[in-house]
């Protein structure tokens, strides 16, 4: 089990199928959506950024940081289910192991699209 999905306890679960929206850019998003089983996509203004698949991955966690509405689309790419944490910005504000293991995801996503796009820079120089 992951450490997020450890920290969040028993919650209720949601599913969804194969094609399936499970957060729509720019649409009021609370809750905190914890990958337990499936594989989703992830879509910003309708272009393919990646896949989730690790057990554990939050979705909506900027949202809950920042306040903001969510920056992209998660499609369902296979039958998915999520512990689902109401009220996330007060879960991440209200709890600190929760806030620094989503800091570090957080932090080890932006350190692969950095090396990923850094590289494919300078590899088109």
């Amino acid at each position: 089990m992951s450490k997020l999905l450890e920290i969040a306890g028993d919650v209720p679960e949601l599913k969804f199928a194969a094609g399936d929206v499970i957060i729509a850019e720019g649409k009021p998003f609370t809750d905190l959506y914890l990958l337990k089983e499936g594989e989703v996509e992830i879509l910003r203004d309708q272009l393919s950024i990646g896949k989730i698949s690790k057990v554990g991955s939050a979705l909506g966690e900027i949202s809950a940081l920042l306040g903001v509405p969510p920056t992209a689309t998660a499609i369902a790419l296979t039958p998915c289910r999520f512990a689902v944490v109401k009220d996330a910005a007060a879960f991440v504000t209200g709890n600190h192991e929760a806030t620094v293991e989503i800091a570090r995801n957080l932090a080890t996503r932006l350190s692969w699209m950095t090396r990923t796009y850094v590289e494919q820079i300078y590899d088109d120089i």
